[in-house]
């Protein structure tokens, strides 16, 4: 299984996607409340796969957070996770080589993680 980041501003949607892939089996190595410290946990634990929301104010947003992590960790597997449905961020995160997947389908979030 994989070894996984998460990163939500919501902390209710943190414990969730903790809780969630933590059953499916796979090792949550750190969780993350905004963009910054989801770079600095992703650059210190080298995780398989980082699972990021799209807004997280005040800091950088998950597109930024998937620019700057694709400089240092191009391996890394990036799945935007968000309740933004906008063409324009699918766009970027999939120029990135990111997947975007909608808030609440957690099916196809399990999906994601494990093609990791």
């Amino acid at each position: 299984m994989s070894r996984i980041v998460v990163a939500d501003n919501d902390v209710d949607a943190l414990d969730l996607l903790v809780l969630d892939l933590g059953l499916e089996g796979h090792d949550v190595v750190g969780a993350a409340e905004s963009g910054e410290e989801a770079v600095a946990l992703c650059e210190a634990l080298r995780p398989d796969v980082l699972v990021v929301d799209y807004r997280m104010p005040p800091g950088p947003n998950g597109i930024e957070v998937v620019r700057r992590l694709r400089r240092t960790m191009p391996e890394l597997r990036i799945v935007v996770y968000s309740n933004y449905q906008d063409a324009r961020l699918h766009e970027a995160a999939q120029r990135l080589g990111a997947a975007y997947l909608h808030k609440g389908q957690l099916a196809a979030l399990r999906r994601a993680v494990r093609a990791a």
